[in-house]
């Protein structure tokens, strides 16, 4: 009587674990992303905390001063590395900031900051990316990262 496996049970086993790959690799991808979003969305309340908190010093009133460089990317908050996205770069306009950072090639996060509030976080650029981080999709089919 010999000993081991036949050609058949091999072949089985292999076929097994190729449908188990196949399955699983999707979801593998998906989760990947979304710690690699972490980062950006990280990033992105930072920097809000700290042009939050620069507003309520200065009497209710946005100032970039010392938060940004002449490009207007963010160069005075304490933040992640960003390793997978942009430079954060922020822009004033009226009573509203908005922080930018993207996932190359990828998508965009965009932190929204008004009277002293971060209101909202979005994604723009690869929709089914956007989804899978965990945004979700508003009436207008803009996905939003619920604060």
């Amino acid at each position: 009587m010999k000993k081991g496996f036949t050609l058949i049970e091999l072949l089985i086993v292999m076929v097994i674990v190729g449908v188990l790959v196949t399955v699983s690799l999707p979801k593998y991808r998906a989760s990947m992303e979304r710690g690699r979003a972490m980062e950006g969305i990280n990033n992105v309340r930072a920097i809000s905390d700290a042009v939050n908190a620069k507003y309520v010093m200065n009497g209710n009133a946005y100032s970039l001063d010392g938060l940004v460089n002449s490009s207007n990317y963010v160069t005075g908050v304490d933040m992640t590395k960003s390793v997978n996205f942009t430079t954060p770069k922020m822009t004033l306009s009226g009573s509203t900031v908005t922080i930018t950072t993207t996932r190359t090639g990828s998508y965009t996060l965009t932190a929204t900051n008004q009277n002293g509030e971060l209101v909202s976080i979005e994604c723009t650029g690869d929709a089914e990316t956007c989804q899978n981080i965990g945004m979700d999709k508003n009436a207008s089919g803009r996905y939003f990262l619920s604060l």
